[in-house]
């Protein structure tokens, strides 16, 4: 009993050396190489790169083209007007046209748009709770709704003060999507739950048969539309994104893969032009302005950059290759064993062990020093199990089994 007692005591605290000391290294030894801004100036024809500075142009940010031309902030703002426009409107220099088209401060603002998606937005846990604003108030600002609600079997709403369930307008919203041809119960809700935002578009949700359906509350009323959309792949994600450019409701990711627009009002999808998208390790993000839109994949080897015009059609494409970070490799043969507890591609609490067998190295140099210094004990062969914790977890089990060991003889077994 005492010696199992002894060996969970090691196991114990070498899982948590295994938790602290490789993060605590990485945090040293890994350094993280930050991706370049990439945007295309309509001015110039070109990509754009907005950069962290190496050597001694560390801590500066350093601006070019794709022919290695440098650019100051401001000449560099200068040649994207559509993203910068402020700044320029600010100096005086904000162009009249570009390539024939009219640019004004008030165009240029209510033109642009930034959406993005990452891995963790899709990989989440879901809280089963949703505010639903009154998208027709009257008001300039929205007002905080006096009730959640819940779809499972039917759409149930919750007092947020009593927590008593409201029937009345449960019974309401549940008949208003059956009325439209929603099947119970529901696999799916997405919407926009932040209160700032210029308006209220409610929600999509998606019946058992995987058919979308868009519902908001208008005057205290439910309004409903059957989108007409149901991918044969299923729906994996989906954005809400209030614009007054009123172009799109968001993003769609669907079941094979592919990232597409849901059009405003006629909810036609739009599919973007993307060659190398993984909803599961890559970063998408849509940037939209007057004349084109810009659309960026990114992953931790590289980020493609696509632009096109603004039907989606597309005029130019860019791959920039990533550094990897540096340290990675040194970290692997380090620690042969370390334990993550989340990751940059979910939302979930994660434990995850990795197993590198590059640090074959320091395996054996860690179960040497406890053979050594159990030799010096003369107790060579006490607690044989030992090595084999230390030749998995390395430094960390070699610890953990030292400080065991120093315990006194009636508390260690």
């Amino acid at each position: 009993m005492l010696k199992f007692s002894r060996f969970a005591v090691i196991a114990l605290l070498t899982f948590a050396l295994l938790l602290a000391i490789p993060k605590q290294a990485r945090r040293l030894l890994v350094e993280r190489n930050a991706a370049p801004f990439i945007l295309y100036s309509s001015s110039l024809n070109t990509f754009l790169l907005n950069a962290p500075g190496e050597g001694k142009e560390k801590g500066k940010r350093i601006m070019t083209d794709l022919k290695g031309n440098t650019y100051t902030r401001r000449s560099y703002e200068e040649a994207l007007p559509l993203f910068f426009y402020k700044d320029l409107a600010a100096w005086g220099v904000l162009p009249s046209t570009i390539d024939g088209v009219r640019v004004t401060l008030r165009r240029a603002a209510e033109s642009k748009q930034v959406i993005g998606i990452k891995p963790r937005y899709i990989d989440t846990p879901e809280v089963g709770l949703y505010p639903l604003f009154e998208s027709a108030s009257g008001f300039s600002q929205l007002l905080n709704p006096d009730a959640m609600f819940r779809l499972t079997h039917k759409m149930e709403f919750l007092d947020t003060e009593s927590n008593q369930v409201d029937e009345e307008r449960s019974t309401l919203f549940t008949q208003a999507l059956k009325s439209e041809g929603f099947q119970f119960p529901a696999t799916g809700v997405y919407g926009n739950p932040e209160p700032k935002k210029p308006f209220d578009e409610g929600y999509f949700v998606i019946d058992r048969l995987g058919a979308l359906f868009h519902t908001k509350m208008v005057k205290g009323r439910p309004w409903v539309q059957n989108t007409g959309l149901a991918p044969e792949s299923g729906i994996r994600y989906m954005s809400m994104s209030e614009s007054n450019r009123r172009e799109f409701y968001g993003f769609m990711v669907t079941g094979d893969g592919k990232a597409h627009l849901v059009s405003w009002k006629t909810y036609k999808l739009v599919t973007l032009p993307l060659d190398h998208y993984d909803p599961d390790t890559m970063s998408l993000t849509l940037y939209c302005d007057l004349l084109k839109r810009t659309i960026l994949v990114a992953d931790k080897e590289a980020i493609y950059a696509t632009v096109t015009d603004r039907h989606y059609n597309v005029t130019d494409r860019y791959v920039h290759s990533l550094k990897k970070s540096s340290g990675s490799e040194t970290m692997k043969k380090l620690f042969p064993l370390q334990i993550r507890k989340s990751s940059p591609y979910s939302a979930y609490a994660q434990m995850n062990f990795i197993w590198s067998g590059k640090a074959w190295l320091v395996s054996f140099l860690s179960a040497s020093i406890l053979l050594f210094v159990r030799w010096r004990q003369k107790a060579l062969l006490r607690h044989p199990e030992d090595i084999l914790v230390v030749l998995v977890t390395g430094v960390c089990g070699l610890l953990a089994t030292l400080l065991v060991d120093g315990l006194p003889q009636d508390q260690r077994g």
